[in-house]
């Protein structure tokens, strides 16, 4: 005889007790929520690393093979870097220098209440007319009086004063605007234009962005050998290609030709941003104890939806013994089971996933760390939360197998 589908069972088991199903749906929802937000944490962290190489305007990247992370200081030999404009369909390439250890900034005030400790902030120098870093809200007014030596553009995204009450508005550094002067690596240096946006991260709690000419005098001139080029070494050389050139057969060559001296890495700007972000994610405790937290949750989710499915199947022994005894056999239980399972799964998802965008919005505003849910995000906490149910499913399956249609009585 035909055999009726067997969703709408699964369906009917769950729901036919809406407090109880609302109950069960709260429970994987939790588990979403914990996966969501500890892959939500990490991936922000991750990203506030790399936002810096996200922004630069370039098709490929020279970088030293030693440079694991920006947070390094070996660069790439000006001279080597001047053979890529030898390769066919090369436009052009521009430094990029980027300092976390020397850049110390230091606000200074004609009131001594105002003014603030030495802290560590990123400092980046660029050629102000190479458009090297796409900053909106950067204006081309503001990259020109970037050109007098000693101005500065600002991280409106700094990391803010821990007391914001007798401080409001102000970063660690003290107040970041238009017009203020302020105290580079113990030297003067002014703000210029209406600052840009890029926030703080594991090294360092803001970003200056000074002319390649002022980063040299500033930055690395005092650490120079006398009569040398302070900017001989580029931490990053952007390359740039001419229109409708082929980027992979472009870092082909250039490949073959660094490859003898093996100084210099050609990557694409994703293949950087991966490079630096597993970096971070291996080498700091950001992989394991988010990781972890990731592991927990899934974990939590898989007792919950286990515990769930073991207790329908015993509420409803009975009705899976009378399918037993009128000969559907044990596959067909074990599929109710997991189409169960994967109801629990939408159920809990999409309310989890609501969730999960609030905590992200409340922890973006408390943290300044821009948590963001990607299409692929969602879809890792999605898969995550359907092999979890599964894998309860499969553990459950057990105890409809070992069924008596006996029980019918």
């Amino acid at each position: 005889m035909p055999r009726p589908p067997a969703v709408p069972l699964a369906w009917s088991n769950l729901a036919h007790d809406r407090v109880r199903f609302a109950l069960f749906t709260a429970g994987i929802g939790f588990a979403v929520v914990l996966m969501g937000v500890q892959l939500g944490i990490m991936n922000a962290m991750l990203d506030s690393n790399t936002v810096l190489l996200q922004r630069m305007n370039a098709d490929l990247v020279l970088v030293s093979p030693t440079r694991k992370s920006l947070l390094f200081r070996e660069g790439v030999n000006r001279r080597r870097a001047e053979q890529a404009l030898e390769v066919d369909g090369v436009s052009s390439i521009e430094p990029l220098y980027v300092d976390y250890q020397l850049g110390m900034l230091r606000h200074t005030s004609a009131n001594p209440g105002e003014r603030t400790q030495t802290r560590r902030i990123r400092v980046v120098g660029v050629d102000p007319d190479a458009k090297l870093l796409n900053l909106p809200g950067v204006t081309a007014d503001d990259w020109e009086r970037l050109r007098v030596p000693g101005t500065a553009l600002y991280d409106r995204k700094s990391r803010k004063h821990p007391d914001q009450v007798n401080h409001p508005g102000e970063s660690v550094f003290g107040k970041l605007a238009d017009g203020v002067q302020t105290e580079l690596a113990g030297r003067d240096i002014t703000l210029v234009g209406n600052g840009f946006d890029m926030g703080f991260d594991f090294g360092t709690d803001g970003t200056l962005i000074v002319s390649d000419r002022t980063y040299g005098a500033w930055i690395r001139a005092p650490y120079a050998a006398p009569g040398s080029d302070p900017l001989a070494e580029i931490d990053l050389v952007a390359v740039r290609l001419r229109p409708g050139t082929d980027r992979d057969g472009v870092q082909h060559r250039l490949q073959a030709i660094y490859s003898s001296g093996g100084d210099v890495d050609v990557l694409t700007v994703p293949e950087m941003v991966a490079r630096e972000k597993w970096f971070w994610w291996s080498n700091t405790p950001i992989g394991f104890a988010f990781g972890a937290g990731v592991v927990l949750g899934f974990v939590v989710g898989l007792v919950i939806c286990y515990q769930i499915l073991s207790s329908d199947i015993a509420d409803h022994v009975t009705e899976y013994a009378t399918l037993k005894a009128i000969g559907y056999p044990n596959r067909y239980l074990s599929l109710i089971v997991l189409q169960e399972s994967l109801i629990l799964a939408g159920a809990g998802f999409v309310p989890g996933l609501l969730v999960i965008l609030g905590t992200y919005a409340i922890l973006t505003d408390i943290t300044g760390l821009a948590m963001e849910l990607t299409l692929g995000r969602a879809g890792l906490v999605l898969l995550l939360t359907v092999t979890m149910c599964g894998a309860s499913a499969w553990l459950a399956v057990g105890k409809v197998k070992k069924v008596d249609p006996a029980d019918v009585f």
